[in-house]
């Protein structure tokens, strides 16, 4: 009997789930992401959405490197807390705000092969399309192989032009959140990497790491203290 209740709940036509048998699993009570809550239950921003936004300022647990050389200091600091300290969604502070990022922000990572190495993988993922392998702004999105113009025909500044004319900050901060018709790529890229991707395109511009300090360079490591003699 237990198997003609089973089977009977089985339709032949393949787009019809057939007879629900427990409604519960079917029907979940819990609340979908986004999804309306009870009725008459108000979040604060006046609305029952069952998700919330998270309180203004709010950084991610560990979002903060453990580096008391970049927590102890406020321009290494900054580039991991910027959304909270920039009104950078406002287009009319746009320049007033890109002016302050480059006398505030430096640039807290270490200038070493392996960090030039991730910064030309996520600029060939990311910038090469717009501006080009090497940085002189002929990507396939500018500059078809043909020679003939692509999709945009606004090119990008060559970098060994542009770059040197500009501060760490200045540039993170257009990495950051973007700049005329290039848009922004804090959401795509975490702190460390929009750095290193710094320190490659600064590299295709012929800027060396050791002539702009770019990077905290880690300091050598003490001297034994001498043993004293017996």
């Amino acid at each position: 009997m237990a198997v003609a209740l089973l089977l009977s709940a089985c339709g032949r036509d393949p787009k019809k789930t057939g007879r629900i048998y427990m409604p519960d699993m079917t029907y979940s009570n819990a609340f979908e992401t986004y999804a309306s809550g009870p009725e008459g239950v108000k979040n604060t921003a006046g609305n029952d959405l069952s998700a919330r936004l998270p309180v203004a300022g709010t950084i991610p647990y560990n979002y903060i490197p453990h580096d008391s050389a970049i927590r102890h200091n406020p321009a290494f600091l900054m580039s991991y807390i910027i959304k909270n300290h920039y009104a950078h969604n406002d287009p009319a502070k746009w320049q007033e705000e890109f002016d302050r990022a480059g006398k505030e922000i430096k640039d807290p990572l270490e200038y070493s092969d392996e960090n030039l190495k991730e910064g030309e993988r996520l600029y060939t993922i990311d910038c090469v399309p717009c501006h080009g392998a090497k940085g002189d702004g002929a990507g396939q999105l500018v500059e078809l192989p043909g020679g003939g113009d692509g999709p945009f025909t606004s090119r990008p500044p060559v970098y060994s032009a542009r770059l040197p004319q500009e501060t760490d900050g200045n540039i993170f901060y257009v990495v950051s959140y973007g700049k005329n018709m290039m848009g922004g790529y804090g959401y795509q890229l975490s702190v460390k990497e929009r750095w290193q991707v710094i320190h490659y395109i600064k590299k295709l511009a012929g800027i060396k790491g050791d002539d702009t300090g770019a990077g905290a360079a880690k300091a050598d490591a003490p001297a034994a203290p001498a043993k004293k003699k017996a």
